[in-house]
């Protein structure tokens, strides 16, 4: 199964919300660094990774939300 990165995050609060609203649409994603970034007093990102065959249905689903600490915005 291929991943694709859809956005990087620094924020727990961020991060729940991303996990909720992906949960109710059945996508299959990952965070990666979701478990040590906060330890690093988020000097890591921690990045939402979908897979390939929903990475565009995800971009549309986001596209009109703002995140608190999201960088760089949504990745292409």
């Amino acid at each position: 199964m291929d991943f694709e990165l859809i956005l990087e995050i620094h924020n727990a609060g961020d991060q729940s919300f991303l996990k909720s609203l992906l949960d109710s649409e059945g996508i299959v994603y990952f965070i990666q660094g979701e478990h040590v970034a906060p330890y690093l007093y988020h000097a890591l990102p921690m990045r939402l990774m979908v897979r390939s065959d929903q990475a565009a249905g995800v971009r549309e689903l986001l596209k009109h939300f703002r995140l608190s600490s999201a960088y760089d915005g949504m990745k292409k």
